[in-house]
């Protein structure tokens, strides 16, 4: 597999599926409130929200791989890897597979 930088449109774009999840939860939750308070709507927007973050760390998993910056190596993550660990902007905290060390990873995009 190859990969590739982050340009701006990818940040463009994950930013935009994120605003999209949030747009998305916020009218649901808005729909929601009048008619099924309290209980279902808690349990709704639970639904919605955890169904909507499942999707875009999945998507984001697929998309994205990740360079060691002390040993160059490239490598792809799990979709629970990828929930669970800490990350910047660009910058995720791995462990990287060849050299086991953890850094701060450098995001890269899988080319298309």
């Amino acid at each position: 597999m190859s990969y590739r930088d982050v340009t701006r449109a990818d940040q463009l774009k994950v930013l935009a599926y994120l605003v999209l999840m949030i747009l998305f939860n916020v009218v649901t939750a808005v729909t929601l409130m009048p008619r099924a308070w309290p209980w279902g709507f808690i349990i709704w927007l639970l639904l919605c929200f955890v169904g909507s973050l499942f999707l875009l760390v999945r998507w984001h998993a697929n998309i994205t791989a990740y360079r060691c910056p002390k040993c160059g190596c490239e490598f792809e993550i799990s979709f629970f890897t990828d929930f669970i660990s800490p990350h910047f902007p660009n910058k995720k905290y791995l462990k990287c597979p060849r050299c086991g060390e953890k850094s701060w990873a450098e995001i890269l995009m899988k080319a298309d």
